[in-house]
């Protein structure tokens, strides 16, 4: 058989080509933002040591102690107790701060020409009167305030000529009168006429044995 003739049949078969990889995309690196620093400020991780740490005992030098811990809340029974002793210590004072010409008064401040008054502030000509303020020429007034020639009269405010009344705003001339606001001439909570007023007023003045 000659050279030249080659053998008849399959070629063969060669091993098949590794697929390609696909090319790999590297994302650019990110930009980072610094911040301009202050020319005095430290570097960022370092200390600061603002002390040697070492104390000169011969020069009197001594280490600063942390500040004790604050005291405990007392406790109720304790404030109790001083809240009390206060009260009481106030109840037996006589002493009559800023007043003039007082007789008789306790506890009474800034009063001036008053008599058996207690707890009265700023009160002026005004007698036996307790627990009210800016009182002028009242008799035995309890916890009125800002009033004028008032008689026997409780928790009244801002009104003149008051007598036997009780929780009386702003009035004027009223006698034996109860929560009334902004009235005048009233007789047990009633309106009169100011002639008529003072006629029924004086009557029962003398059958209830008031002063004129």
């Amino acid at each position: 058989m000659p050279a030249s003739r080659r053998r008849s049949g399959p070629s063969p078969r060669r091993d098949a080509e590794p697929p390609r990889a696909a090319p790999r995309i590297v994302a650019p690196p990110e930009r980072r933002v610094i911040a301009p620093r202050a020319p005095d400020a430290p570097a960022p991780g370092v200390r600061v040591v603002s002390a040697s740490g070492f104390y000169d005992t011969a020069r009197g030098q001594t280490p600063q102690r942390a500040a004790p811990p604050p005291p405990p809340i007392m406790s109720r029974r304790q404030f109790e107790q001083e809240l009390q002793r206060l009260m009481r210590a106030f109840s037996q004072g006589e002493e009559n701060p800023g007043s003039v010409s007082c007789t008789g008064c306790r506890q009474c401040v800034s009063c001036m020409f008053c008599r058996d008054c207690e707890e009265c502030y700023r009160c002026t000509h005004s007698v036996g009167c307790r627990a009210s303020s800016h009182l002028t020429h009242c008799h035995e007034c309890t916890g009125c305030h800002d009033c004028a020639y008032c008689v026997q009269s409780e928790n009244c405010t801002r009104s003149s000529y008051l007598v036997l009344s009780r929780s009386c705003s702003e009035c004027t001339y009223c006698f034996g009168c109860v929560g009334l606001a902004k009235k005048d001439f009233h007789v047990l909570n009633v309106k009169y006429g100011r002639t008529e007023y003072f006629r029924i007023v004086a009557g029962l003045r003398k059958e209830l044995g008031l002063p004129e």
